[in-house]
C-alpha cells in the first residue's frame, strides 16, 4: 500500500547520471542494506537481489524517464519499496517518490510510522529542487510581508498553480503568534508542498480586503491543493505544538498519497515496456523470453482490473466528500440578510442532511398548526411558512432511504457488488467482521447482516431500526 508519493521539479544540474550516482552511494553505505559496493554500467534494465533487499534500474524505451526501486524486507517482516521516477523535460527535470509499505505475512508487524526516503531528502539539501511557478522548491519557508502581498491574494484565490500543495498558515490575534514552529514544518515537507507563513496579523486583516474575506485568519493554516479541493485545519484551545504540526504532515501525505500517478510514472509500466521490447526484438529467437513476457501481460492486465476496482471506489469517495465540501463552502457563502447559520458538532454524512432534518421538523410543526385557525394567524406560523416556503430540501437523505431498502430486502443473498455498493455509501466492516457494518465508523449506527440465511427475519428487522436511525 503506498503510503507517501510526490512530485516535484527538479533543476537540470540533477542528470539521471548523477541521480544514479547518489542513488547507488545511497544503497552501498547505509548498513541497513546487504550489498556489496554494487555499481551501474549504464544499462537500460539493472537488477541486484541479496536474501531480503532488491535494488533495481530501468529506463524507458526513449530514454527520458529513469526509474530506481529499492525493495527492502525489515526485522519485523514488513515489505518497503521505495520508487523513484525521473523524467528529461525541456525546462526543469520532474521527480516522482513514492514509498510503499506492505506486510510480507500474516505474522508481520506493521507500524504506523515511517520516514521520507533519505535519497529525496539527499537531493533535496544539495539544493537540486526547482522552481514551482514562482515557487523554490526547498526545505524553507516563505514569508508573506507587504512587500508581496500579491503572491499570498493569488495562492488564496487559486490564480496561480502549483505542481506541489501550498500549506499557508496565518498569526493568532490574541498574541500575533502561531504554535507552530514554521520551519520544522517546512523542513517536514521538504518536496512535498510549499509553506507559506504570514508575518503578521496585519497582513491577515490586508489581504482580507483583497480576497474579500476568504482568507484563512487567527492561526489557522489552510491546505492549497491543485485541484482546488482545500483543507482548513483549525487549533483548539488544547493543540500542542508537534501535535498541531504531524496533524498538518499527515493531512498532506494521506492526501497526496490517494493521487492516481499517471501510468507513465509507475514502475510496472516502465519496466513492462521494457521488457515488451525486448521480448519483440528477440521474438523469432528466444521462446522462453516469450513465455515471460505472457506472463507479464496476464499478471499487468490482473494489476489494471485491480488498480480500477481500487480507483473507481476512491473516486466515488471523493466526489461525496467534494459534494459536501461545495454544499458547505455554498451554504457560508451567502450573507444575505435574514439567512440563519447555527453551529452544530455533528459531522454532516452527506449532503444537506442536518438541514434536511430542520426543515422536517418544522413540516411536522407547520402542519400541526395549518388545522387551527388562530395559530395560522400567529407570527411563529408566518416565520415557519417562510422558512418552507425560501429553503428547499435537498432529498438525499430519501435517495440512501430507497437504496438501502432495495439492498436489505435481499438481505440473505448480499452479492459482492452490493457490499461494494454499501462502502461507497459509507457503511465500514472492522476485523473481516462483514456482517457487522458501521454508517461512517460511527458506533452508534450499526447494520447487522445475517451470517446463514436462517438469519435473514431479525438481519431484516435489524436493518430496518437502522435505516430509521440513520435516516432522517
Amino acid at each position: 500500500m503506498v503510503i507517501f508519493s510526490t512530485m516535484f521539479y527538479v533543476t537540470k544540474e540533477l542528470t539521471k547520471e548523477k541521480l544514479i550516482e547518489l542513488a547507488f552511494e545511497w544503497v552501498n553505505n547505509s548498513p541497513h542494506y546487504g550489498f556489496d559496493n554494487i555499481s551501474w554500467s549504464g544499462e537500460d534494465l539493472y537488477e541486484r537481489e541479496t536474501e531480503k533487499q532488491k535494488f533495481s534500474v530501468v529506463q524507458s524505451n526513449d530514454s527520458k524517464i529513469l526509474a530506481i526501486r529499492l525493495e527492502n524486507i525489515d526485522n519485523d517482516n514488513v515489505l518497503w519499496t521505495n520508487d523513484f521516477v525521473y523524467e528529461e523535460c525541456d525546462k526543469d527535470n520532474i521527480l516522482l517518490v513514492r514509498l510503499a509499505r506492505d506486510a510480507v505475512d500474516k505474522e508481520s508487524i506493521v507500524t504506523r510510522g515511517y520516514n521520507r526516503p533519505r535519497l529525496m531528502k539527499t537531493i533535496l539539501k544539495l539544493g537540486y529542487g526547482a522552481e514551482d511557478n514562482n515557487l523554490l522548491i526547498s526545505d524553507r519557508e516563505i514569508l508573506i510581508t507587504e512587500n508581496n502581498l500579491d503572491l499570498a491574494e493569488k495562492v488564496i484565490c487559486g490564480r496561480t498553480k502549483y505542481l506541489l500543495p501550498v500549506v499557508y498558515v496565518t498569526k493568532r490575534f490574541i498574541d500575533n503568534v502561531t504554535i507552530l514552529d514554521t520551519k520544522e514544518l517546512a523542513k517536514d515537507l521538504a518536496g512535498t508542498a510549499h509553506v507559506i507563513v504570514e508575518e503578521s496579523t496585519e497582513i491577515t486583516a490586508k489581504l482580507k480586503e483583497r480576497t474579500n474575506g476568504i482568507n484563512p485568519f487567527n492561526g489557522a493554516v489552510h491546505i492549497y491543493y491543485t485541484d482546488k479541493v482545500g483543507t482548513r485545519i483549525i487549533p483548539d484551545d488544547f493543540s500542542k505544538a508537534n501535535a498541531f504540526r504531524f496533524k498538518i504532515v499527515n493531512s498532506v501525505c494521506r492526501r497526496l498519497s490517494q493521487v492516481k500517478v499517471d501510468d507513465k510514472y509507475t514502475w510496472g509500466t516502465i519496466r513492462y515496456q521494457k521488457l515488451l521490447e525486448k521480448y519483440r526484438q528477440d521474438q523469432k529467437e528466444n521462446s522462453e523470453l516469450e513465455k515471460v513476457c505472457e506472463e507479464i501481460l496476464e499478471l499487468k492486465e490482473k494489476e489494471h482490473a485491480q488498480l480500477v476496482a481500487d480507483m473507481e471506489l476512491e473516486l466515488n469517495e471523493l466526489r461525496s466528500k467534494v459534494q459536501n465540501y461545495e454544499y458547505a463552502f455554498q451554504s457560508r457563502k451567502k450573507e444575505q440578510i435574514g439567512n440563519i447559520m447555527f453551529n452544530c458538532s455533528e459531522e454532516e454524512f452527506f449532503e444537506g442532511e442536518i438541514k434536511d432534518m430542520i426543515l422536517k421538523l418544522l413540516q411536522d410543526e407547520k402542519k400541526k398548526m395549518d388545522t387551527d385557525p388562530n395559530q395560522r394567524g400567529w407570527r411563529r406560523y408566518h416565520v415557519l411558512e417562510a422558512l418552507l416556503k425560501d429553503n428547499e430540501i435537498v432529498g438525499k437523505g430519501q435517495d440512501l432511504d430507497t437504496e438501502l431498502k432495495d439492498i436489505l430486502s435481499r438481505i440473505d443473498r448480499i452479492n459482492a457488488k452490493d457490499r461494494k455498493r454499501l462502502r461507497e455509501l459509507g457503511f465500514v466492516s472492522r476485523e473481516n467482521k462483514h456482517n457487522k457494518l458501521y454508517f461512517h465508523d460511527d458506533d452508534r449506527y450499526l447494520i447487522t447482516l445475517g451470517k446463514t440465511p436462517s438469519d435473514s427475519r431479525a438481519a431484516s428487522n435489524s436493518a430496518s431500526t437502522a435505516i430509521n436511525t440513520i435516516v432522517c
